[in-house]
């Protein structure tokens, strides 16, 4: 499961909720602190394919006082190939997206989007090869070209949490990432820090994971991967937005 689709549905509708609060009376939003030196990121290493986990996890996702999310992915290989597939609805919105990476390197092949929100459709597709990312960006009626650069060594933003779980992770490691987005058009690289190995309490018993934090969008996300491999993704967190992903059910 992927934090950043999540993201992308609810940012919308968070930041109206937000809005909306603050004209009847709410609280003002708390005033950031100067955070302390952060230690320097190192080009992130090779994720390896072999590392991940295959099959079905269904997800609860919560947000807020709103219980009522769920999120089904799979993981899937076929020849050389692994494909990540996500179907997310929260707060009246529904995502599916879907994205093809090449064996063991993860390296992106194409990423499908279809959002499904109250004020319509969005849907993106995107094949990479020759260091571009091409294909097209379609909002309601407008249809958007895409060609931009891409080099090797760039990921997929929609398969982020796939290629955290594939990288070798160690307490104190702290890299950068490059991945690339359709509707920011260009790629940006994304601070990964992993913190220790925690002991959470899930639906499927306790499971030690480590804590990732991933920063460089618009709000911090947090991941939890088993310590154990082949490894999953055992709890997903947006702070800011009251978001936290939690998982149901495991099928092979």
């Amino acid at each position: 499961m992927d934090r950043i689709i999540l993201l992308a549905i609810v940012a919308g509708l968070a930041f109206t909720a937000g809005d909306a609060k603050a004209q009847t009376g709410g609280p003002a939003a708390p005033q950031p602190i100067a955070a302390p030196q952060a230690p320097t990121a190192a080009p992130a290493p090779a994720p390896d394919g072999a590392r991940l986990w295959r099959g079905t996890i269904a997800y609860r996702v919560t947000m807020g006082a709103d219980t009522a999310g769920a999120d089904t992915a799979v993981w899937a290989v076929r020849g050389g190939e692994v494909t990540a597939l996500d179907r997310m609805h929260v707060m009246g919105t529904t995502a599916v997206v879907e994205t093809r990476m090449s064996l063991p390197s993860l390296a992106p092949i194409s990423s499908t989007e279809t959002r499904m929100l109250p004020a319509g459709t969005i849907e993106s597709r995107i094949a990479y090869g020759g260091g571009r990312a091409r294909g097209t960006v379609v909002t309601g009626s407008r249809e958007v070209a895409v060609d931009d650069a891409a080099p090797a060594g760039t990921y997929d933003l929609a398969a982020l949490a796939t290629i955290l779980a594939a990288l070798p992770l160690r307490t104190g490691a702290v890299w950068t990432l490059p991945a690339y987005a359709p509707y920011v058009r260009r790629v940006a690289p994304y601070r990964v820090e992993v913190g220790a190995v925690e002991t959470l309490e899930t639906a499927l018993g306790p499971v030690r994971a480590y804590r990732v934090t991933v920063r460089g969008g618009v709000a911090e996300m947090l991941f939890w991967f088993s310590e154990a491999e082949p490894r999953w993704e055992v709890r997903g967190e947006i702070p800011a937005m009251r978001v936290r992903i939690e998982p149901r059910s495991r099928t092979p």
